[in-house]
């Protein structure tokens, strides 16, 4: 089973309830990014940081990068690599790299009784924005990307976002069928 292409965020949950596909659990040092094209972990890079929250892909989304759409799990408990969460999306940090628009969605697992009062990125503690923001500097730092913070949007922004996302997965699925494509 390959989690980004077979895995379906559908109405009429999705795009206001997705499932995030976890790459990185919260505390980790090891970046694990999840090989579409073989349909496994593979270990990115080491950091001298953790990751701030669960680190994962929205299946059938695609970033404006080419790359899976992002998304930050905010879990009290690191889960594990693989880890399927069904999430509802609260905001967005919007970041630009050489490569473009870089934006990571923000969300919170819809099982968690503790996040149920959580339905906007302003109904987040600012200490806990300033963690992410921080991560994403140092990391990119660390690993020698021109990264700029562009800033926080709301919830409504990042449903806009991984709705446009969703188009593009299902686009690029369209133009590979044309000149049959795997």
């Amino acid at each position: 089973m390959n989690l980004w292409k077979d895995i379906k965020n559908q109405p009429p949950h999705a795009p206001k309830v997705v499932y995030a596909v976890i790459e990185t659990p919260k505390g980790s040092w090891n970046k694990y990014v999840y090989e579409t094209s073989k349909e496994t972990f593979c270990l990115g890079q080491v950091s001298p940081l953790c990751y701030p929250a669960d680190y994962g892909i929205i299946p059938q989304a695609l970033g404006d990068n080419g790359n899976p759409l992002n998304m930050l799990v905010l879990t009290h408990q690191p889960t594990f690599s693989g880890c399927l969460i069904k999430t509802k999306p609260i905001g967005i940090i919007k970041m630009r790299d050489d490569e473009g628009k870089d934006e990571k969605i923000i969300g919170v697992p819809v099982n968690d009784p503790s996040s149920e009062d959580i339905q906007d990125i302003k109904d987040l503690p600012k200490s806990l924005l300033e963690e992410i923001t921080h991560f994403f500097r140092e990391y990119a730092k660390n690993q020698n990307i021109n990264t700029e913070i562009v800033g926080w949007e709301n919830r409504k922004e990042a449903v806009r976002i991984i709705e446009r996302s969703m188009d593009c997965y299902n686009d690029m699925l369209s133009i590979k069928s044309l000149f049959l494509l795997d």
